[in-house]
């Protein structure tokens, strides 16, 4: 069987190789990052380096608001807008808006 099968395949190239193209197509197409991930990838250093010190393990405000936890970030996103500004603060509108439902507004 696995003889007759090769000929079909060899007389046929085009099907063998639309799978290989499509896949190729598709990785050439960059994958919009995931929520957690932006989280963990860019909100979670500007975080770290603007307001670690209170916010961080062993900061006065960790106990009450720890921003290494997203829930607790998207919950004051409000609060933690006002104290960013320029490209840290449009990263952070970036990713409360990739977590709101679509048709939503936050």
């Amino acid at each position: 069987m696995t003889a007759s099968a090769a000929p079909d395949q060899a007389a046929n190239p085009v099907e063998t190789a639309a799978p290989a193209v499509s896949a190729a197509a598709e990785s050439a197409i960059p994958a919009q990052p995931q929520p957690a991930d932006l989280f963990r990838t860019t909100i979670r250093p500007i975080l770290s380096a603007r307001c670690g010190a209170c916010h961080d393990p062993g900061g006065k405000m960790y106990a009450r608001l720890p921003f290494d936890d997203p829930k607790v970030v998207a919950s004051h996103s409000e609060g933690v807008l006002r104290r960013l500004k320029g490209d840290d603060r449009e990263a952070l509108q970036r990713w409360i808006a990739g977590l709101a439902p679509a048709g939503t507004q936050q």
